[in-house]
């Protein structure tokens, strides 16, 4: 992977992360000044082949370009996501070009991950998909993973569990901009549920209960920086990130992102519950574990009406079923993916 983007120095064939991180730098330009960066089209061409490239990398399993590819897309993603400080390259048409080839390049690395003959053992019947759908999470090895049943339950220690905090920032911490984005252009039931269980991360009106504040408190605990949320994150991790933001951004993905949210309320008690029992066998404050514990009993509420509400009326399309078991298969083994990399993780420390 070679490029004339920037100077040689920068030794992108060794380092993808350089190039990367040297156009992360840039999205704090204004767009006018991405766009008159990239107004040669050549230019343009080359720095989304280069994208391109590191997406080919990323599918051969190349970890530098995989980790590459993640991070400079969350950080586009902050772009969007973020209230800014000052000017950004937000509304960049040469920019968009770059986020769509590593979204399309992240789709279609998720999709290889999926046998399709999953997809034909969907039923027919809708009445009968959300069983299907569940019986699949339950044979998945994300719905017991070792990382919740064991090591958080009964081994981890406290750094453990300041690692595990700093990775889960990449979905937890912003739950509900997720949320947010998600109802755009829905009505009726749907549009209900999802601002009823956006309503609950809001704390019910509570500031002191919003659900990002609870999970600031436990960032808060462990003394994490800033510098650690945005530079430390695995590629893993940052990519349970990504594909939760590019699914609930984009209308023509929202089936998608109704699988994954419906598979990450449903796990989410039982992990919660081996989370406050590793916390409490540790003796650590009460008062950095409130987050975990109201998800217990939210989170078991949210799955059920999510399947209720969301999920089962939108079944009798099977263009839809196949979406949303897609969403939830790429929510299953990026989670599984992550924790086998957290584990290795804590296991290296």
């Amino acid at each position: 992977m070679t490029s004339t983007l920037f100077p040689p120095s920068l030794d992108t064939a060794s380092a993808p992360m350089r190039l990367a991180d040297r156009i992360a730098q840039q999205l704090a330009w204004s767009e006018d000044e991405f766009e008159a960066h990239y107004a040669d089209p050549s230019l343009l061409a080359e720095l989304v082949n280069w994208v391109g490239e590191l997406g080919t990398a990323a599918a051969a399993g190349d970890a530098d370009a995989q980790f590459a590819q993640q991070y400079l897309l969350s950080r586009i993603y902050a772009v969007h996501t973020q209230l800014p400080s000052g000017p950004t390259a937000e509304g960049s048409v040469a920019l968009h070009a770059v986020t769509r080839r590593l979204e399309q390049d992240t789709i279609r690395n998720e999709d290889a991950w999926i046998d399709e003959a999953v997809y034909a053992s969907i039923p027919d019947d809708p009445d009968a998909f959300v069983p299907w759908l569940k019986a699949l999470t339950r044979e998945h090895q994300a719905f017991k993973h070792p990382y919740y049943r064991s090591f958080i339950r009964d081994h981890a220690t406290e750094e453990d569990f300041r690692r595990f905090v700093l990775h889960e920032s990449s979905v937890d911490g912003r739950f509900d901009d997720l949320l947010a984005l998600m109802q755009v252009g829905t009505d009726g039931g749907v549009k209900l549920e999802i601002a009823q269980n956006f309503w609950d991360e809001m704390g019910n009106g509570d500031p002191a209960m919003v659900h990002t504040t609870l999970f600031g408190r436990l960032i808060d605990h462990f003394g994490i920086t800033s510098t650690e949320l945005a530079e430390s994150l695995s590629t893993e991790a940052l990519l349970s990130g990504n594909l939760a933001v590019m699914l609930c951004r984009y209308r023509n993905t929202f089936a998608e992102a109704v699988g994954l949210l419906a598979v990450t309320e449903w796990l989410a008690p039982d992990r919660f519950s081996q989370v406050l029992h590793g916390w409490e066998r540790l003796g650590l404050p009460d008062d950095g574990i409130t987050y975990h514990r109201l998800h217990i009993g939210i989170d078991a509420h949210h799955a059920s009406a999510w399947f209720t509400n969301v999920v089962k009326p939108m079944t009798a399309d099977p263009r839809n079923r196949r979406a949303i078991a897609r969403g939830a298969l790429w929510r299953l083994n990026t989670s599984s993916r992550y924790l086998d990399r957290i584990i290795g993780l804590n296991a290296a420390a």
